[in-house]
């Protein structure tokens, strides 16, 4: 790094330097596979596929999945170097069978299947190299995020590893039924009565986030487009200044055509320079995408604590119940009419209603108990999840925008720098 004098220090004097973080440094958690094994996602392979007795084909992208040992001892033993072909919807599967199976834990987005918030000049073809380049390095992305959790589980490892029937060994799990039951409940129009205000809160906190980064991409789309169309109309200089060029003497002539050649490279420049601009934008829009995740924990954590509620209004139900057979006092129902009419219960009656009720009674306090204990256990979780997901948050975003801030300025550079040339090369006509 740059020298410190006088206590200051320009963050920006060293252009691609990584940028330090405290918090990136080890804490002593458990070792993770991503600790243990470098994660690869290359050589996008587009593929097609003729369906058996019709005349139909099913295109997809295979993308290799490479791992690799980043201790050398390990590659004879447990964790040797593999590489297997996946789709976009293997992905999928294992994004869905661990939000099912870790229902607490804050899963990192999958790269957009349709592209939002572009600007013009980009592509939409989802078969286009560029396209897929971005989904590629989203992919990888997901599979770093995902190895990196304190979770240890088999159908990660063999997704990683196992090429043939992984999908079978997904679904041998049984996480579909789960899934099923998840999803019904995820769709209910659910209200609780006694709302967690950390929860409450979290809503508040992904709407905000997700509103504005979509705030921030919407604008760096129309900067995107106006800045890119402000270099490429620079090329318009360079034909100008060549044919300019054919009526002054060789002194002149030759100061155009070197004026004309800065300003292609000048023109031409910016493509690259949106290329690592749009890098950054995909790295902010995974955190757009974190916002979904975030409501999801708090969907299901309403679910679960509607089911405590639910089965505790049984429980009072049932309380009132004894209470009418106690006293004998008649429901205003056609029972409690009939009791009118025709006179109460017998003793026998009575005793025996109040023995099934006191029955229930104990069922629904066991029931009340255990779906309290899933929900605060879920809640204690999913609320340490938050905590880290925040952290970590923190973290992407200082670098994420501070790298945007030195593209712009390394941008700035190379005008000034394109814009001395040409004044070098006038002066010296």
């Amino acid at each position: 790094m740059a020298d410190v004098e006088d206590g200051e220090y320009d963050m920006f004097d060293e252009e691609g330097a990584e940028i330090s973080c405290d918090e990136k440094k080890g804490d002593g958690k458990l070792e993770t596979l991503f600790d243990m094994m470098t994660i690869t996602v290359q050589d996008p392979e587009k593929r097609v596929i003729s369906k058996t007795g019709l005349k139909m084909q099913d295109t997809y992208v295979a993308y290799l999945v490479e791992t690799k040992p980043r201790d050398e001892a390990d590659q004879a033993s447990e964790l040797p170097v593999s590489s297997v072909w996946r789709r976009y919807s293997e992905f999928e599967l294992l994004r869905n069978y661990l939000a099912v199976t870790y229902p607490a834990i804050i899963l990192p987005p999958l790269p957009e299947k349709r592209i939002t918030h572009i600007w013009t000049k980009m592509t939409t073809d989802v078969f286009d190299p560029e396209f897929l380049e971005r989904r590629r390095a989203g992919l990888e992305a997901f599979l770093h995020r995902i190895c990196s959790m304190q979770v240890k589980d088999d159908i990660i490892l063999s997704f990683l590893r196992l090429e043939e029937n992984w999908r079978e060994s997904v679904l041998a799990t049984g996480y579909q039924a789960k899934a099923d039951s998840w999803l019904k409940t995820l769709n209910a129009s659910l209200r609780v009565k006694q709302i967690d205000p950390v929860f409450d809160d979290l809503k508040a906190f992904s709407n905000d986030l997700q509103a504005s980064i979509a705030a921030v991409l919407k604008a760096r789309a129309k900067l995107a487009d106006r800045v890119y169309a402000l270099y490429k109309i620079h090329s318009n200089y360079s034909r100008i200044f060549k044919d300019w060029s054919q009526i002054e003497d060789a002194s002149m002539a030759e100061a155009l055509r070197k004026c004309a050649l800065e300003m292609d490279k000048y023109s031409e420049s910016i493509d690259s320079l949106m290329e690592e601009e749009e890098l950054y934008a995909e790295q902010l829009k995974e955190y757009f995408n974190y916002g979904n995740s975030l409501k999801a924990i708090i969907k299901k954590h309403e679910a679960l604590q509607y089911d405590a509620e639910y089965v505790e209004s049984q429980l009072q139900g049932a309380n009132i119940e004894k209470q009418q057979i106690e006293s004998g006092a008649a429901k205003f129902n056609l029972s409690g009419m009939k009791a009118r009419l025709f006179g109460g219960d017998t003793p026998e009656q009575k005793e025996a209603k109040l023995a099934k009720c006191q029955e229930t009674i104990k069922k629904l306090t066991e029931e009340v108990d255990e779906k309290k204990k899933i929900s605060d256990d879920f809640a204690m979780q999913a609320k340490e999840e938050v905590l880290k997901f925040k952290r970590q948050k923190q973290i992407d975003l200082r670098e994420i925008l501070t790298n945007y801030v030195i593209l712009q300025i390394k941008m700035s550079k190379e005008a000034k720098s394109s814009w001395s040339r040409f004044k070098t090369v006038m002066q010296s006509a």
